[in-house]
């Protein structure tokens, strides 16, 4: 039980439980301790918080509007015939209208949009106060032909000073120096295309950061400016 008192293990632990990622017995045992621990329980409460902004931000996704009348159709055709169960031409032709229906099914959710890659990593990052400014996920790197980073900005009305550039950071674990993902604007959704070289190193980002740099970005390829948001990254898949 002396394990649980590092906060860095008690922070770790909150985030993976929050998000869903502490599964088994080790999300029970988490679960016992915080009964009995309430400064565990506001840890949790804070991660909580932090999270919020991704439940928001999310958005709906929704079947092609073609497939539902194409549906109702046949099902209300196959309703209106009478006696159907008792019919020999019913049984013999079932195996037919299965394979029918299933083809009929696959055509269309061939045709719907291809979902994008889940998510496997999230920061949430926050400004000097503790309030959520942007979120930052990324997919698994190594099972993606399209290496890239989708931030969203949850700040309300973020803005930028004229003659200057906002650039997003990558911080590696220990005290390896950040490493620049490149410039980033204050629209609300945005996605950043990855080099591969830059990309095999995301699965062991510690966290995420951002800085105000010149107009052209850092003139070093280290922050130069004021970091105004940072997060840690979170496994979430």
């Amino acid at each position: 039980m002396a394990t649980y008192k590092s906060p860095e293990l008690r922070d770790r632990l909150a985030a993976e439980y929050v998000v869903g990622t502490l599964r088994g017995r080790a999300r029970a045992r988490f679960q016992s301790l915080l009964r009995y621990d309430p400064d565990l329980r506001r840890v949790v409460g804070e991660w909580e918080a932090r999270i919020t902004p991704l439940a928001l931000a999310a958005g709906e996704i929704a079947p092609p509007a073609r497939l539902w009348p194409a549906l109702a159709l046949r099902i209300g055709g196959a309703a209106r015939g009478a006696g159907w169960t008792s019919s020999l031409a019913f049984w013999r032709g079932l195996a037919v209208t299965s394979t029918a229906f299933v083809l009929f099914l696959a055509t269309f959710i061939g045709m719907a949009p291809r979902p994008e890659p889940p998510m496997a990593m999230v920061a949430v990052m926050e400004d000097d106060k503790g309030a959520p400014a942007m979120v930052v996920s990324w997919p698994p790197m190594k099972a993606t032909r399209d290496p890239h980073i989708r931030i969203k900005v949850v700040q309300a009305h973020p803005t930028m000073a004229p003659g200057t550039s906002w650039e997003l950071w990558m911080l590696p674990p220990g005290k390896a120096a950040p490493v620049s993902l490149g410039l980033i604007t204050t629209d609300v959704d945005q996605t950043m295309k990855l080099k591969p070289a830059l990309a095999g190193r995301m699965e062991g980002a510690w966290g995420v950061a951002m800085s105000i740099e010149p107009k052209d970005g850092s003139p070093t390829g280290a922050p130069t400016g004021p970091v105004i948001f940072k997060g840690q990254c979170v496994k979430i898949l």
